[in-house]
C-alpha cells in the first residue's frame, strides 16, 4: 500500500505535473505565482461561497476555514475541549440542553425541498412558447376571434397539463424513495446515558461511541478504543479509517484529522467518547447542503429552449408588421390586414411545440421508467441525449464495490498457499470487527478448502491500532503444546517486526537490508497496479500455559511469509459499457476521492485512457488558466474534495460541454447539482438524491447508455418538429409577403390559415413515436440556435418557390386572377400549402431518401396520410363552406401533382447540398 508520506508528496515546490504512464512524459504546468490562491478549491463568487471582504473578515475559502478550525480543536486536550464547549464531565443537564436548543436551534441540515405542486404547474404554464401563445390568444379574444383563442388556449393547457402530470408523478416516485425512519442517538446527560432524537442533539453534547452509531454532528473524540469510522459518503474511500483521541501534527485535509469525526459518517468498530462541537447549519456537511439549497443552476436544455423561443419571436416581430403593412397598402382594408397579420403570427409560431416537446419528454420518461430509471426533471431526458462528457465516481460504478483478494504470493512473487493459510488464520480468529479485506481472505480460503472450522483455538490477541497498523493473534493447534503467532497488517509495519523470511522449500533466510528493499519494491509494483497490499508473518512461541503475552516484548523476531493483494474489481460489463459510450461520442472522466494508483489501475482495466491524470492536492495549486486546460486534458481526477469536483464540472460547462455527473455520496452532491444532468441511485445519500435529476434503480453504465439512447431519440423527435415547423412556417410567411404584394385580396382567410396550421400540427402528433436514424444516435446533439436559424433560412424559401409556382399556375393558367376568384384561389393555396407541409414531415425526419431508403414509423405514416386526405377533402364538405372555401375543379390537380413532385425532388437535392456544407441535418 502507498504509505502516507508517498501519498502526500505529490507535488514539488517548483511545478505541478499531470501524471502520465511510463511511456508518456508528464505535462508540466508552472504556476505563475506560487503565492496565488489555488484555483482547485477556490470557492466561486457565482455560487455565493466567496463573500466580499467588506462583509466579512473570514477566509473566503470555506474548506480552509474548516481545516483551520479542526486543527485548533484537534490540538486541545480533553479538559481544554470540555472547557471550550462548556461541557461537564457527566454531560449536559436536561435544562442546559433545553436552553442550548433554543440558542442554537434544532440539529437539522437544510435540504432541497420537493417542488410543490403549484410551482410545478406554474413552471409548466410559463414555458417560453406557452407565453407567446398566450399573448396571441389574448390578442385574439380582444378582437373577438373566439375560434383562434379557443384553439390556442387548448394547446397551452394541454401542453402544460401533460408536463405537470409527468413531473408530479416523478416527484411522487422520488419522494417514495426517501427514508422516513427517525434516527436516535445515545447521549450522556447528568451522568446517565439516554436515547434522544438526532434533531435534539445540541453543541456540547457528550456522546458514548460504539459500532453502528452515526455521528449526529461534528464531533471531537475524547477517548477511543480501536475506533474505526467509515467516511465513504464524504470521501469515496471504502476502507474505514482509525480515529483516536490523539492529535496529528500535520493533518493534510479535513478528513485526515485523526480525532475529529464529521456529521453523517458512521462507526464501523471500536468504542469511545466524544463531544459534539457543531450541529445543524454550522457542520461541515451543512456547508455543502447550503450551496445546494441557495443556488440555482441552468442546464443546456432550458437555455436552448429559451434561445429558440427568442429566435422565433424575433422573426415574428420583424415579419408580421411587414406583412400587415404590405397587405394593407395593397388591399386598403387595414382591419382584415391586421387580422391576417395575427394569423401570420400564429402561423410563424410552432404552437404545437410545447405539446410535442412535453409528449416527447413524457414518452422518454415512460421508456426510462421501464429501464429502472426515475426521471425527476423531464428536461434531463433531453440533456442526457446532448451529453458529451460523463463525469463518474469510481466505487460501485466502474467497480463491483466488493473488495476481493487477488493474489497471495511469497517474497519470490510466486503463489504461496501458506500465505493464504496464515492470512486466513489471522482474519478468522481476530476478535475485532472484520473489515472487507478480512471477509475477502476468508471467502477465498473457503472457496479453495471448503467452509471447515480450523482445528485451532485463540490464546490471545494484539488488536489493531493506529500506531502499529497491524493485528496479531496467538493460536494453539489441537494436540500441540506450543503456540504460534500470526501477524497481518501494512507492509512496512509488519516488516519492522520481521528478522527473517520464508523461502521456497521451507528454508528460512535472514532479512538483510537488500532483501527488505526487494520486498518493498514488490509492494511498490503491486501498488502501481492499483492493488492494496497487506503482508503476513508468523513465529513459533514456546511458553508455559499461563504466560502473559505482551505486545512490545513478543511482537518481534517474526518470519515474513508473503503478500496479500486486494482490488475492488471492475464490473464485468463496465469495459463494454465504456466502449459503447466512446462509440456514442461521450467522453468519460472519473472524479473520485479514492487513491490515485488504485483508480488509475481500474480505469486502465475498463478501457479509460490514463495518459493524463491528476490528484486533488496537485489540482489545488494551479492557477485558473492551467486549471481549465487540465480539466479538458485529464480523464482521471483522484483524491478530490467536493468543492474540487464541483469546480471541474463547472469548468467543463464553461467549455461548452453538456456535462453529466454520476455519483451517490455527500461528496458528489455539489457536482450533481452543477452538472447539466445529475445522475444518482436509489441507495445514495439523501443529499445526493436531492441534488440529482435522474435516479437509477441500478448503478450501471449500461443503464446510462440506455438513457443516452432514449435522450437522443427524444431530442431527435423534438428537433424534427422544431425544424419542420420553423422552416415551413418561415417559408409560408415569405410566401405571404410575395402574395400580399401581388394579389388584390388577402391570400388566405385567417380561419383557413389556422385550420391549415392545425391539420399540419395534427400530422406531427405521432412524432414522439417516430423512428430515428442510427447515424443520428451516434453523436450528442446540443441545442443550437445557429443551426436552427441556418436551417430556416436554407430550407424555408424552398416551399415559397413552389408556392409562387402554384400562384402562377392558378393566376395565369387557371385564370383565377381577380377579386371575384379570391375564394377559390385561397382554397387552392390552402390545399397546396397543406400537402407540401405534410410531405416536408417525411423529408426532414431523415437524412436519407424518404419512402425509398427510410420509412417513418407506422404511427407517423398513417397520421400524415389521413391528414393529407382530410385536407384535400375539406373544400368538398360543409366544413369547407364554413371556412369560406370552394370546391376545386379537376384541372387544378395536375398543377398540384407537378408542384408535389418538384418539391420532393428539389428538397432532396437541397438536403444533400446542406449536409455537404454543414455536416449535419437535424
Amino acid at each position: 500500500m502507498v504509505n502516507h508520506q508517498e501519498k502526500e508528496k505529490l507535488i514539488s515546490d517548483a511545478s505541478i505535473s499531470i501524471q502520465g504512464d511510463a511511456n508518456t512524459p508528464p505535462v508540466k504546468y508552472i504556476p505563475r505565482d506560487s503565492k496565488k490562491e489555488g484555483f482547485g478549491t477556490r470557492i466561486l463568487v457565482a455560487v455565493g461561497l466567496k463573500e466580499s471582504s467588506k462583509k466579512t473578515e473570514k477566509d473566503p475559502n470555506k474548506e480552509k476555514e474548516f481545516h483551520e478550525k479542526f486543527k485548533q480543536l484537534s490540538a486541545l486536550d480533553k479538559d481544554a475541549m470540555l472547557h471550550r464547549t462548556q461541557t461537564p464531565d457527566t454531560g449536559l443537564s436536561q435544562q442546559e440542553a433545553d436552553r442550548r436548543i433554543q440558542e442554537f436551534g434544532r440539529n437539522v441540515i437544510k435540504t432541497v425541498k420537493p417542488t410543490p405542486w403549484w410551482k410545478l404547474l406554474f413552471n409548466a404554464l410559463s414555458h417560453p412558447f406557452n407565453i407567446v401563445l398566450t399573448v396571441i390568444a389574448v390578442v385574439s379574444i380582444a378582437t373577438n376571434d373566439v375560434p383562434t383563442f379557443s384553439v390556442v388556449m387548448f394547446m397551452v393547457l394541454l401542453s402544460a397539463g401533460l408536463r405537470f402530470y409527468e413531473e408530479r408523478k416523478s416527484t411522487k416516485a422520488f419522494n417514495h424513495l426517501k427514508s422516513l425512519i427517525k434516527t436516535t442517538i445515545t447521549v450522556r446527560r447528568g451522568g446517565v446515558d439516554m436515547k434522544i432524537d438526532m434533531e435534539d442533539v445540541v453543541p456540547g453534547e457528550l456522546i458514548p461511541l460504539k459500532a453502528g452509531d452515526v455521528f449526529p454532528g461534528d464531533v471531537r473524540i475524547l477517548e477511543s478504543n480501536s475506533l474505526y469510522v467509515s467516511q465513504s459518503s464524504l470521501t469515496g474511500e471504502f476502507l474505514p479509517v482509525e480515529k483516536s483521541a490523539f492529535a496529528s501534527e500535520t493533518p493534510t485535509s479535513i478528513f485526515d484529522t485523526p480525532n475529529i469525526c464529521l456529521m453523517s459518517t458512521n462507526i464501523v468498530s471500536g468504542s469511545g467518547l466524544g463531544v459534539v462541537f457543531e450541529t445543524g447549519p454550522t457542520t461541515y456537511i451543512s456547508s455543502i447542503s447550503e450551496i445546494l439549497t441557495s443556488t440555482q443552476t441552468t442546464n443546456a436544455f432550458d437555455v436552448g429552449v429559451k434561445k429558440v423561443a427568442y429566435l422565433l419571436m424575433g422573426f415574428g416581430l420583424i415579419m408580421v408588421p411587414i406583412v400587415v403593412t404590405i397587405n394593407g397598402i395593397t388591399t386598403h382594408d387595414w382591419y382584415d390586414s391586421a387580422m391576417f397579420g395575427l394569423s401570420v403570427a400564429i402561423g410563424l409560431t410552432p404552437e404545437m411545440l410545447p405539446m410535442i416537446l412535453n409528449a416527447n419528454l413524457a414518452k422518454g420518461a415512460s421508456d426510462m421508467s421501464r429501464k429502472k430509471t426515475i426521471v425527476k426533471q423531464l428536461s434531463s431526458i433531453q440533456n442526457m441525449g446532448a451529453m458529451d462528457v460523463l463525469c463518474s465516481d469510481k466505487t460501485g460504478t466502474l467497480t463491483e464495490d466488493d473488495v476481493k483478494l487477488t493474489d497471495y504470493i511469497g517474497g519470490d512473487k510466486k503463489e504461496n498457499e501458506d500465505v493464504l493459510k496464515f492470512g486466513f488464520l489471522n482474519s478468522n480468529f481476530q476478535r475485532g470487527l472484520k473489515n472487507v479485506l478480512d471477509v475477502s481472505i476468508i471467502s477465498v480460503h473457503e472457496e479453495k478448502y471448503g467452509a471447515t472450522t480450523p482445528n485451532y483455538k485463540l490464546i490471545d490477541e494484539f488488536p489493531f491500532d493506529f500506531t502499529r497498523r497491524r493485528v496479531s493473534v496467538i493460536l494453539q493447534k489441537e494436540g500441540e503444546q506450543s503456540h504460534f503467532m500470526v501477524c497481518k497488517g501494512a507492509v512496512e509495519e509488519v516488516l519492522s517486526c520481521c528478522s527473517s523470511m520464508a523461502c521456497e522449500g521451507g528454508r528460512i533466510q535472514q532479512l538483510d537490508r537488500d532483501s527488505r528493499k526487494q520486498l518493498l519494491n514488490i509492494t511498490d509494483e503491486l501498488n502501481i497496479d492499483g492493488l492494496r497490499v497487506l503482508c503476513v508473518a508468523s513465529k513459533q512461541v514456546n511458553v508455559n500455559g499461563d504466560y502473559a503475552y505482551d505486545v512490545k516484548k513478543d511482537e518481534n523476531e517474526l518470519v515474513f511469509q508473503g503478500f496479500l493483494s486486494f482490488i475492488d474489481p471492475p464490473k464485468a460489463d463496465c469495459a463494454d459499457a465504456i466502449a459503447l459510450l466512446t462509440k456514442n461520442n461521450v467522453q468519460v472522466k472519473v472524479l473520485t476521492g479514492d487513491n490515485l494508483a488504485v483508480a488509475k489501475k481500474i480505469c486502465r482495466d475498463v478501457g479509460i485512457d490514463v495518459s493524463r491524470v491528476i490528484s486533488g492536492p496537485e489540482l489545488e495549486e494551479v492557477d485558473e488558466e492551467d486549471f481549465n486546460r487540465i480539466v479538458e486534458e485529464c480523464t482521471l481526477f483522484a483524491k478530490l474534495t467536493p468543492i474540487q469536483k464541483y469546480n471541474v464540472v463547472r469548468a467543463l460547462k464553461r467549455h461548452k460541454h453538456t456535462v453529466g455527473f454520476l455519483g451517490d455520496g455527500i461528496n458528489d452532491a455539489l457536482a450533481l447539482r452543477e452538472a447539466d444532468i445529475g445522475i444518482s441511485v436509489d441507495t445514495a445519500t439523501n443529499i445526493a438524491k436531492d441534488a440529482s435529476d435522474i435516479i437509477l434503480l441500478e448503478k450501471s453504465l449500461n443503464v446510462i447508455n440506455q438513457a443516452i439512447t432514449t435522450g437522443r431519440t427524444t431530442h431527435a423527435n423534438t428537433i424534427k418538429y422544431i425544424k419542420m415547423a420553423a422552416s415551413s412556417n418561415f417559408g409560408n410567411v415569405f410566401s405571404m409577403l410575395v402574395a400580399s404584394a401581388w394579389l388584390p385580396f388577402i391570400p388566405m382567410q385567417p380561419l383557413q390559415l389556422l385550420t391549415q396550421n392545425l391539420l399540419y400540427d395534427f400530422s406531427q402528433i405521432a412524432i414522439p413515436w417516430d423512428n430515428v436514424d442510427e447515424e443520428f444516435l451516434r453523436t450528442p446533439h446540443p441545442w443550437s440556435v445557429k443551426s436552427l436559424f441556418r436551417f430556416m433560412v436554407f430550407l424555408g424559401p424552398i416551399s415559397s418557390i413552389f408556392d409562387v409556382t402554384t400562384f402562377s399556375y392558378m393566376w395565369w393558367y387557371l385564370g383565377w386572377n381577380s377579386a371575384h376568384h379570391a375564394k377559390i384561389f385561397q382554397t387552392g393555396w390552402y390545399v397546396e400549402g397543406l400537402i407540401t407541409q405534410v410531405i416536408i414531415v417525411h423529408m426532414i425526419r431523415t437524412q436519407k431518401i424518404p419512402f425509398l431508403q427510410r420509412w417513418g414509423s407506422w404511427q407517423l405514416t398513417l397520421n400524415t396520410l389521413w391528414v393529407g386526405v382530410a385536407g384535400v377533402a375539406i373544400p368538398y364538405t360543409p366544413l369547407g363552406d364554413f371556412l369560406g372555401m370552394q370546391a376545386l375543379p379537376l384541372w387544378y390537380y395536375p398543377g398540384l401533382a407537378a408542384s408535389f413532385v418538384g418539391y420532393f425532388l428539389f428538397t432532396q437535392i437541397v438536403k444533400k447540398i446542406y449536409m455537404t456544407l454543414f455536416k449535419e441535418w437535424l
